[in-house]
């Protein structure tokens, strides 16, 4: 069995605000089997000197789209699935090589991406995926045209990226394929969004009947169910009926970040999809409905993301970036200190997601965790803008106990 043993390493564990004691890591086959001060001796197998750098977990990212190869989702319905999965398979390697040793997909993967990365068809990140997100008729999820009438294009309402559903028979119906697809979460659409063209921001979306069954089947399979809000009575209902990953929150208020703190719930922000939205909207990229909707979106990020922080919130990471916007990835790092301590950042990063995707296993370095292991030229308690260098900081990166980058 294959072991490699890391010494005088400086360890974030992925969720104390210090270093470990301990400087030597022992890695067997993809776990980590053994924190230490000094080195083993004659079992140590391959050695690794972090000497100058720092050893910490792999990156989670809890908020991306894999199959998300356009900024407009009905050319995503439309281009050929075998052009989607080349965009997923760049996606994914970049993110790899950005230091994301896990991702959840919540809207369009699917079981054949995981698999792919899984079997080493792929490279990148291992895949936990929501499925297709479920919408309403005029919902996020529906990105027809509003204009044309409603035969005239299927795309969406059983689709790549989302699947429509109205009623609550039809909910249970569509959590279970989606579960019984392999569906590790459950994703809802349940305020306006951006990209859709039907429904503005402020929009409540299902009646809680139908989350309330989404909720119960997803529990009944073990697993949870994340909703996309906006708006802030958006986000405190998703609470209340049970959602335990609460997507972007942008316009939360108090009452709202109370309801979540009082659920237990958790919340991911996407800050890096705003700014890089932004860009593309100044650039005539946007139609006028959606740099609209950006624009009030874009005014609130960092205050609501400050509000989440001061109030205690379970705050994860995520990005949501789509198409080509999928290389900015890692400057979500560097839009969330202007309101957070690295520390902060960098738990939401490791402990705080692998916690929201109930994954015991990830996120840590402790015995028994997943050999995920990222080396770091320099101190990201410091500076976590390091991990905002595309990888360039990053010495080594090791999933599961096999090596993809080394240069330590």
């Amino acid at each position: 069995m294959s072991r490699t043993t890391f010494i005088n390493a400086r360890i974030f564990d992925g969720s104390r605000a210090e270093y470990l004691d301990e400087s030597v890591v022992v890695v067997e086959a993809n776990r980590i089997v053994e924190l230490a001060r000094t080195a083993p001796g004659s079992t140590m197998g391959e050695v690794v000197d972090v000497k100058g750098g720092t050893l910490m977990p792999g990156l989670i990212d809890a908020h991306c789209h894999v199959l998300g190869s356009s900024v407009r989702i009905s050319e995503v319905e439309a281009q050929p699935l075998t052009y989607v999965a080349q965009h997923a398979a760049r996606m994914l390697s970049h993110a790899l090589d950005c230091g994301f040793t896990t991702i959840r997909d919540v809207g369009g993967g699917e079981i054949g991406i995981a698999q792919a990365v899984e079997h080493g068809l792929i490279r990148g990140p291992r895949v936990l995926f929501a499925g297709r997100a479920l919408s309403m008729t005029g919902g996020h999820g529906d990105f027809r045209d509003p204009v044309s009438s409603a035969g005239a294009c299927t795309c969406c309402t059983d689709g790549r990226v989302s699947v429509i559903v109205d009623g609550p028979d039809a909910m249970r119906a569509a959590v279970r394929e989606e579960l019984r697809r392999g569906a590790h979460c459950i994703k809802l659409m349940m305020s306006g969004g951006v990209l859709s063209p039907s429904d503005p921001l402020w929009m409540d979306q299902f009646c809680d009947e139908e989350v309330e069954v989404a909720v119960e089947e997803a529990a009944r399979r073990r697993r949870y169910v994340a909703a996309h809000c906006h708006p802030a009575p958006s986000i405190a209902r998703a609470a209340r009926l049970g959602v335990r990953s609460i997507e972007h929150a942008t316009l939360i208020d108090a009452e709202s970040a109370a309801a979540v703190k009082s659920a237990g719930a958790f919340v991911v922000p996407t800050l890096v999809i705003v700014s890089a939205l932004l860009e593309v909207a100044k650039a005539g990229g946007l139609p006028d409905w959606a740099a609209d909707k950006l624009r009030v979106v874009s005014e609130h990020s960092l205050r609501g993301l400050e509000l989440m922080q001061r109030m205690g919130l379970k705050i994860g990471f995520g990005t949501d970036l789509l198409g080509k916007l999928h290389v900015h990835q890692t400057r979500e790092f560097v839009l969330r200190r202007e309101v957070q301590a690295p520390v902060a950042i960098l738990r939401s990063a490791t402990s705080t997601n692998a916690e929201l995707l109930g994954e015991t296993t990830l996120g840590r370095i402790e015995v028994g965790a997943e050999a995920d292991i990222l080396i770091v030229e320099g101190d990201p308690l410091k500076d976590v803008g390091l991990l905002a260098s595309d990888g360039g900081s990053l010495r080594a990166i090791m999933k599961a106990g096999v090596f993809y980058k080394r240069s330590a």
